[in-house]
C-alpha cells in the first residue's frame, strides 16, 4: 500500500515538472548602477509553446519602491516557440539598493482553464546620488554643444528670402496696377438744400399722413424736413436744438429775417402736438405744410449747382 502512494506521488512531481518545463520567463535591467532620477529598463522575458495563453500582470502599481514612468507595448514573435517581451521604464528618487522581486506570471495550457504560475527571478540593482564637490564651482551637467554654421544652408536660406521677396513685389505692383485700372471718375452733383426740402415736402403731402389721423407722425416729420433745411442753408444744428434755442440762433441772422415770425408760429404748433398732446384741426395741418413752403422759398440762396468729380473704386 506504501508502495502504491509512493508511486502516485512521484507521478505528480513529474507531471508538475513536465508542466514548468512549457513556459521559460527571465527577468533584467539595462545597468545595475543608475544614478538619482534615471530612467531604469525593466525588462521580462517569455519563450513558451504555441499552445500556451499567458496573463501578464500589471506593474504599474505592483513596484512600490519604484517611480512607474512608463510602459511599451509588449513585442512577440512567432516561432517553434513563441517569444513575448515585456518592457517597462521606472525610476528612483533617493539613492538605494533595490531589489525588483519575483513577478507571479499565470498561464493556461491549451483549452484547459486551470491556471498554472511561475514566476521572475529577482533583479538587483544600486541607485546613487551625485557625487558632490562643495567647494567647485557651478557648472553645467554637460558643455552645451556648438554648432557649426553651414554656409551651404545660409546661402539657400537667404535665396528663398529674395525669391519670396520678388514674388511679394511682384504681385502688389500687379494688385496696385489692376486696382488703378479699375478706378473710374464718377461725377457727383451737390444738390442746393432748398431744392432737397420742396421735394421732401411734396413727398409728405402726397402721404396724406394727418388725413389718415396720423398727427403726430405728420408733425414731426414737417418739422424735422424745416429743420434739416435750416442746418444747411444756415449751417447750425438745429436738428439738435429745442425750438427756443434755434429760434434765438435764427433771430441773430439777418438772411432769416423774413421768416422769424412764420417759423415761431410753425414750431409752436408743431410742439403743441408733440408733447402737449395737442390735436389741430385740419386747417391748421394744411397751414403747416403752407408755412414750410413760405420758410423754403423765402430763403432761397441761389448759387448755381457745383458740379465736382470724385474718384470711387468700382469694382
Amino acid at each position: 500500500m506504501v508502495k502504491k502512494i509512493l508511486f502516485i506521488l512521484l507521478l505528480l512531481v513529474s507531471f508538475n515538472n513536465l508542466k514548468a518545463q512549457f513556459v521559460e520567463v527571465y527577468a533584467e535591467t539595462d545597468s545595475a548602477d543608475y544614478y538619482v532620477g534615471d530612467y531604469i529598463y525593466y525588462k521580462v522575458s517569455l519563450k513558451y509553446d504555441k499552445n500556451i495563453n499567458v496573463f501578464f500582470p500589471s506593474l504599474k502599481d505592483s513596484l512600490v519602491e519604484l517611480e512607474y514612468i512608463k510602459e511599451f507595448p509588449p513585442v512577440k514573435s512567432d516561432g517553434d516557440k513563441i517569444n513575448e517581451v515585456y518592457e517597462f521604464v521606472f525610476s528612483k528618487y533617493d539613492s538605494a539598493e533595490v531589489t525588483i522581486p519575483e513577478i507571479p506570471i499565470e498561464y493556461t495550457i491549451g483549452n484547459d482553464t486551470s491556471r498554472f504560475r511561475i514566476t521572475t527571478n529577482p533583479v538587483s540593482f544600486a541607485v546613487h546620488t551625485l557625487e558632490l564637490e562643495p567647494e567647485a564651482d557651478i557648472k553645467d551637467v554637460k558643455f552645451p554643444i556648438t554648432i557649426p554654421f553651414n554656409w551651404l544652408i545660409g546661402i539657400i536660406i537667404i535665396c528663398i528670402i529674395l525669391i519670396l521677396g520678388a514674388i511679394g513685389y511682384y504681385l502688389y505692383r500687379r494688385y496696385k496696377k489692376k486696382r488703378a485700372a479699375q478706378e473710374v471718375i464718377v461725377p457727383r452733383v451737390y444738390v442746393q438744400p432748398h431744392k432737397i426740402a420742396i421735394d421732401k415736402l411734396y413727398e409728405l403731402k402726397d402721404k396724406k399722413l394727418w388725413q389718415q389721423n396720423l398727427i403726430k407722425e405728420y408733425h414731426s416729420e414737417i418739422t424735422e424736413i424745416i429743420r434739416e433745411y435750416f442746418e444747411k442753408r444756415f449751417d447750425i444744428l438745429a436738428l439738435e436744438m429745442p425750438s427756443s434755442e434755434l429760434l434765438e440762433k435764427l433771430s441773430l441772422n439777418n438772411e432769416a429775417q423774413p421768416v422769424f415770425d412764420t417759423t415761431k408760429e410753425f414750431l409752436s404748433n408743431a410742439d403743441m402736438v408733440k408733447f402737449a398732446k395737442f390735436k389741430p384741426i385740419p386747417s391748421v395741418n394744411e397751414e403747416m405744410m403752407e408755412q414750410a413752403f413760405e420758410i423754403v422759398k423765402k430763403t432761397i440762396k441761389e448759387v448755381g449747382e457745383v458740379s465736382f468729380e470724385e474718384v470711387q473704386n468700382v469694382g
